[in-house]
């Protein structure tokens, strides 16, 4: 789960991480009160539109006002027209598409001077199944060209013991930082581990983490994703979530109790078991298709899971066609189309549709969709999905 940069800067100042003056506007009304609250005779503004999206400085607004989501202001005029023009609008960036993500929040900062930028995260390395600190001297805008250039310093973490003393020291030291600085660097990184550990996140990250031209460390940029797995005992990090953000189907599939992820491709996909629905995936890219999404139905969906999952892939933004791989261990062949028939509802299907379903009553299941679906076309083993997929489904 994804928070807000505000939210993570929230988070990070709890635990004593420097994160500077601000304030943020969810409506026009609240834009000129909170730059009251900030100050209007500062030095400079920096205004952020809030979104689940990364590369905001590089984004746009189509149809909209021009320029990133990330704008700096001389006046605190200034900062109020450009949050004005960004609140409500959708930003568009690399991660999230041309659709863009709606911004239903600003947030507008004091601008400070920096000296230098840097980038410090903690995350969890799994295949080391270890927490991993990194940290690099070049942070900011396109840190992973930067990153891959300069290159990066790692320090894997028990997390028995946390960040140890002598480990913080060490990268500080090879980040050329002077000595007055590197006891607040090894603060900062201490506090991203209590929260990593006390909140159970997955990824802590600043970026950039800038050393002001005073000589002290602020978060100018904060990212924080925790893992879904803890979020039962988590309930102030779970009413931090952000509906506007995900996509709906994502929102309504874990209500119902389905793995759905929405990936903007053109063939919706329905499987079950996790296995097999990312082996489809795997089928398609190779055939140079992107899939629109991955949905495990699991082992044991029974007819209304499978009615609500269908309805899922139908209502899918630019797909072309639907594609049905099942492999029935405990789940019937004719419940899948009875499902699939209910999600229909008599209606008739506008959308290519490819199936495969084997397992206990397949046959049955296969000759239900035959006699309703007219034009379904149906492979009755792997070898017949993937020579279907290759000739472009």
């Amino acid at each position: 789960m994804e928070v807000h940069e505000f939210q993570a800067k929230e988070l990070l100042e709890a635990q004593g991480v420097p994160v500077g003056r601000r304030v943020v506007a969810r409506t026009e009304e609240e834009i000129g009160p909170a730059l009251d609250r900030l100050g209007r005779d500062l030095a400079g503004y920096v205004v952020k539109a809030q979104v689940h999206s990364g590369g905001r400085s590089r984004g746009h607004f189509p149809g909209g006002s021009a320029g990133g989501g990330v704008r700096c202001a001389a006046t605190a005029c200034e900062a109020e027209k450009l949050a004005r023009a960004m609140l409500g609008r959708r930003l568009a960036t690399a991660q999230s598409g041309e659709a863009g993500k709606p911004v239903a929040a600003v947030l507008v900062e004091e601008a400070v001077p920096v000296a230098q930028e840097f980038y410090l995260a903690l995350l969890l390395d799994r295949r080391a199944q270890l927490p991993l600190l990194l940290a690099s001297n070049r942070g900011g805008v396109a840190v992973e060209e930067s990153v891959q250039e300069h290159g990066i310093l790692r320090e894997w973490i028990r997390a028995s013991t946390g960040p140890c003393q002598f480990q913080l020291r060490r990268m500080a030291l090879a980040l050329g930082l002077a000595e007055e600085q590197r006891e607040e660097f090894c603060s900062i990184a201490r506090a991203m581990g209590r929260l990593f550990w006390e909140k159970d996140a997955n990824l802590v990250e600043i970026n950039p983490l800038a050393l002001t031209t005073e000589g002290r460390f602020r978060a100018l940029d904060a990212k924080v994703v925790f893992d879904d797995s803890g979020l039962f005992r988590q309930d102030a990090i779970r009413a931090l979530r952000d509906p506007s953000q995900g996509d709906w189907r994502e929102e309504r599939a874990e209500r119902l109790g389905l793995s759905y992820v929405a990936l903007g491709g053109t063939v919706a996909c329905l499987t079950n078991g996790a296995g097999l629905a990312m082996a489809t995936m795997d089928l398609l890219q190779a055939a140079g298709i992107r899939p629109a999404n991955f949905l495990d139905l699991g082992d044991s969906a029974g007819v209304e899971s499978v009615t609500e999952a269908f309805r899922l892939i139908l209502d899918g933004d630019g797909v072309r066609c639907l594609l049905i791989n099942v492999f029935g261990g405990t789940m019937r062949g004719d419940l899948v189309a009875e499902g699939v028939l209910r999600a229909l509802a008599g209606k008739k299907l506008s959308l290519p549709l490819l199936l495969r379903l084997e397992g206990p009553a397949a046959e049955l299941g296969r000759a239900m969709l035959r006699e309703h679906i007219p034009g379904v076309k149906i492979v009755e083993d792997l070898n017949g999905l993937e020579e279907a997929i290759r000739q472009g489904i």
